[in-house]
């Protein structure tokens, strides 16, 4: 009897085991728990960070890899605006294919400026659905907005439409704008969203024709990275937030383009 008591007791200690050793669930590498602290905390310091110190925190994350994507995830979720902006912008320059539908879900909030850094990861990562939100951003009074919407679309379609983000002439830059719209329209088959600027501006449809374009606007697959890509091989479209190899903050956090030195607080900063 006493064995066999032995033996239960013994048993009842490994189920417990077991159970209290279960693998995470997560499809992500896990941080070591003095990692993780240091994700954590630098994820909690962002909206007491500006311009350079902000971007080199950032920049931290994004090039620490695949083992900051859950600490990211959750600051999707986070109650400063800024967080979950900062927090999309990094998953844009890691471009894991695998948090597109946490970013999806992101593109629910109701600050502009989340929505706005949301929609240019998910179009970096070949979601180009989102592309309409960074159309309507290449309006904006911010030239830093009309400049980082405008790459993103550039370097995910490879169409330029003849877009200057720091083009004074209200008429032209509308009537590029109207390209984009067109563009998307075709793409996509939703032809009010370049009809209805059309009327709004007074804008003739024989202007709006893609000059200089070389190719067919609505003729392009949607790019298609690798699901762990994290840098810009030869050949690629660059990361989201990067031109000519020099890395910008998220929307609105850069004095010009391609600096390296965020200027202006987003919402909740």
């Amino acid at each position: 009897m006493r064995i066999a008591a032995t033996g239960a007791s013994l048993l009842l200690l490994f189920a417990s085991c077991s159970t209290t050793t279960k693998p995470s669930e997560s499809p992500f590498t896990q941080p070591n728990s003095l990692m993780g602290e240091e994700i954590t905390r630098r994820v909690e310091q962002i909206p007491y960070q500006h311009r350079d110190e902000l971007l080199q925190n950032l920049l931290w994350l994004a090039q620490t890899g695949e083992q900051t994507i859950p600490a990211l995830v959750q600051g999707l979720k986070h109650e400063n605006p800024k967080v979950r902006s900062s927090s999309a912008w990094v998953l844009g320059r890691l471009r894991d294919r695998r948090t597109i539908p946490m970013l999806q879900e992101s593109m629910q909030d109701n600050e502009a400026t989340v929505q706005m850094e949301v929609a240019r990861s998910l179009v970096s990562m070949g979601d180009l659905k989102w592309s309409p939100t960074l159309i309507e951003g290449m309006d904006s009074d911010k030239k830093e907005v009309r400049y980082m919407c405008h790459e993103a679309l550039k370097s995910s379609t490879g169409h330029d439409f003849g877009y200057d983000h720091l083009n004074q002439d209200q008429k032209e830059m509308r009537v590029s704008v109207l390209r984009w719209r067109q563009w998307w329209s075709e793409y996509s088959g939703d032809t009010m969203f370049a009809q209805s600027y059309q009327a709004q501006h007074g804008l003739q449809p024989a202007v709006a024709a893609p000059g200089a374009e070389t190719k067919v606007p609505g003729n392009d697959p949607a790019p298609t990275p690798d699901a762990n890509q994290t840098q810009n091989p030869n050949g690629e479209p660059q990361p989201n937030g990067q031109t000519n190899g020099q890395p910008n903050g998220p929307t609105g956090e850069q004095t010009k383009p391609g600096s390296n030195a965020p200027a202006t607080r987003p919402n909740g900063g």
